[in-house]
C-alpha cells in the first residue's frame, strides 16, 4: 500500500494524488485515504486541493477522528488557500461530530466571512455535545446578525431546547418554525415531537405528527417512542398498526424497543410474542437495545426463562442490558438466578452501577434471602459503589423487609440527616411491623421538624400505629 501511494506522490501531474485521496473518500475508504494524506504532506510538490481538503475533513467526521482533523486544519493554514467558507464550515461540522466544542468555536471566531451553513454548523455542536444554553445563545445571536434559521437550524436549536427541559422556550421555538418557510420541513417537525415528547406534553406531540404529510421513520419512531415513554402503551400499539398499515417503511430496532416495553407495561405478552417474532423477521435478533426491551417485557410479564433467552442472545451485552435482566428476576422473586447473572456480569468484567445494586437488592425480601443481601452490601462498601440516598434507601427495605431491625435502623440514623419520605417511610412501616408503636410516633414527630411532608404510607402507618394503642 505505501509503496503504491509513494509511486503516486512522483508523478507529474499535481492533480493525481487529489483525485485518488478523493476517489477514496467516495469509496468511504477513509482510513486508506488519511494514509494517502500522510503520505502526500511530505512531498511539496504535490499539494492538496480546497475539493479534497473537504473529502479529507467528510472522513475524519464519518470515523470521528479528532487528531486527523486537527492534524488537517494545521495544513490547511500552513498552506497557501486563501480564506475559504466553505472549508470553514467543514470544519466546524467536522470538530462538532468529534465532540469539541472548543475547536469548532475556535474555527468559527476566527472566519472572516459567515452564513447560515457557519451558524447552524456551531449551534449542531453544542446541541450534540453541551452546554445546551450556548445553542440558545447562538441562535439568538445568528438572528441579531442577520441571519435566518432555516430547517437545519430549527432541529438543532429545538433539540437543545428539549434537552434544557425549557417548555416556554420551546412554544416560541414552535412559533417560529410555523411563521417560516420551513414548517413543513421534516427535520423541524420531528424535532418537535421529540422535545414535546421530552416535555411529557403528549397532546403538543401528537398535534405535530398529524400535521406532517409524508411521515418518515424518524416520525413514526419518535411517535411510537413519546406513546410508550408517557403511559400511553395502548396508543404506541395503535400508532405501529397504522405504521404498518401505510407500509412504506419497516420498523427499526428503536421501535421495536419501544412497542416491547409498551406490551411489559401493559402485560400484553401475546402482542409481545407477535411484535417478537416480527422483529426477527426484520433481523433485529440480538440487537442491543431491541434486547434489552424484550428481556424487560418477558420479565414484566412472569416468563423469566424467555427473558434469559432473550438476553442470552445480545452479544456484547451494555449496563443497561444487564441490569434489565438482572431487575426482571429480582423483582420476579428469583433472588438466587439474579444474583447469578450479577456474578457472571462481573466475571465477564462489566462494572455494575448503583441501578444494578438497587435492582438486586429489591430481590431479597425475606429472612432466607438476607445472607445474599449482605454479600451485595459488603460488595457495594468493598467497590464503592455510589452510596447515595436511593442506594441507602434501598439497603434500609431490604433490611426492613428481612425483619432485620438493628440494620435497618443503623442504616436510617447514618442517612437521617438527609433522608426523604421514601427514607421515612420505610423505617416508620419497618417499625410499625415489630409493634414498635412509640417509636412510630416518635419519627412522625421528628419527621415533621425536619419539614418532610408526610405522604398517605406515612399517615396510613401512623393511624395504624393509633389503632394499636387505642
Amino acid at each position: 500500500m505505501i509503496k503504491r501511494l509513494q509511486s503516486i506522490v512522483k508523478c507529474s501531474h499535481e492533480q493525481s494524488l487529489n483525485v485518488y485521496i478523493s476517489s477514496l473518500c467516495k469509496q468511504k475508504l477513509f482510513k486508506d485515504a488519511l494514509r494517502a494524506f500522510d503520505v502526500s504532506e511530505k512531498d511539496v510538490d504535490c499539494p492538496v486541493d480546497a475539493s479534497t481538503y473537504i473529502h479529507l475533513i467528510s472522513a475524519c467526521s464519518s470515523l470521528r477522528s479528532i487528531e486527523y482533523g486537527r492534524k488537517i486544519y494545521n495544513h490547511v493554514l500552513e498552506s497557501n488557500l486563501l480564506p475559504n467558507m466553505i472549508l470553514e464550515n467543514h470544519f466546524v461540522n467536522m470538530y462538532g461530530k468529534c465532540g469539541s466544542t472548543k475547536d469548532a468555536r475556535k474555527v468559527f471566531d476566527n472566519m472572516w466571512e459567515r452564513n447560515v451553513v457557519s451558524w447552524t454548523a456551531l449551534i449542531a455542536a453544542y446541541s450534540q455535545n453541551g452546554p445546551d444554553i450556548e445553542a440558545i445563545k447562538l441562535y439568538i445571536q445568528m438572528q441579531q446578525a442577520g441571519f435566518m434559521p432555516d430547517h437545519f437550524t430549527f432541529g438543532s436549536v429545538i433539540k437543545a431546547c428539549s434537552s434544557l427541559t425549557e417548555a416556554d422556550l420551546g412554544r416560541q421555538l414552535h412559533a417560529q418554525v410555523i411563521k417560516s418557510e420551513f414548517g413543513s420541513h421534516l427535520i423541524a417537525q420531528n424535532a418537535l415531537i421529540a422535545m414535546y415528547t421530552k416535555f411529557g406534553q403528549i397532546n403538543e406531540a401528537c398535534d405535530v405528527f398529524s400535521l406532517i404529510k409524508s411521515k418518515d421513520l424518524i416520525s413514526w419512531s419518535s411517535m411510537i417512542a413519546g406513546f410508550s415513554k408517557l403511559g400511553y402503551e395502548l396508543e404506541a400499539l395503535l400508532c405501529f398498526k397504522e405504521m404498518l398499515f401505510h407500509g412504506t417503511y419497516h420498523p427499526n430496532e428503536f421501535i421495536f424497543g419501544s412497542l416491547f416495553s409498551a406490551c411489559g407495561s401493559l402485560g400484553q405478552l401475546e402482542y409481545g410474542r407477535q411484535i417478537h417474532g416480527m422483529s426477527i423477521k426484520y433481523g433485529f435478533e440480538g440487537d442491543a437495545f431491541a434486547s434489552c426491551s424484550l428481556t424487560d417485557m418477558y420479565a414484566k410479564c412472569g416468563f423469566l426463562n424467555s427473558a434469559k433467552t432473550a438476553f442470552d442472545l445480545i452479544e456484547n451485552p451494555d449496563i443497561v442490558s444487564w441490569n434489565a435482566v438482572i431487575a426482571g428476576f429480582a423483582y420476579g422473586g428469583d433472588a438466587n438466578e439474579a444474583m447469578s447473572i450479577f456474578s457472571r456480569m462481573r466475571h465477564l468484567r462489566s462494572a455494575p452501577d448503583d441501578i444494578t445494586v438497587r435492582s438486586l437488592l429489591c430481590g431479597f425480601t425475606d429472612p432466607f434471602t438476607l445472607s445474599q443481601g449482605k454479600q451485595v452490601h459488603s460488595y457495594i462498601i468493598k467497590t464503592g459503589v455510589n452510596l447515595h440516598l436511593p442506594v441507602c434507601n434501598t439497603l434500609l427495605t431490604m433490611y426492613a423487609n428481612c425483619s432485620e431491625y438493628k440494620d435497618a435502623y443503623k442504616m436510617f440514623k447514618n442517612i437521617q440527616a438527609n433522608a426523604d419520605l421514601v427514607s421515612w417511610n420505610a423505617i416508620i412501616t419497618m417499625c410499625l411491623h415489630h409493634h414498635q408503636v412509640a417509636e412510630v410516633f416518635s419519627l412522625f414527630r421528628t419527621m415533621l421538624l425536619f419539614d418532610v411532608r408526610p405522604d398517605h404510607i406515612t399517615l396510613s402507618n401512623v393511624v395504624g400505629a393509633c389503632g394499636k394503642v387505642a
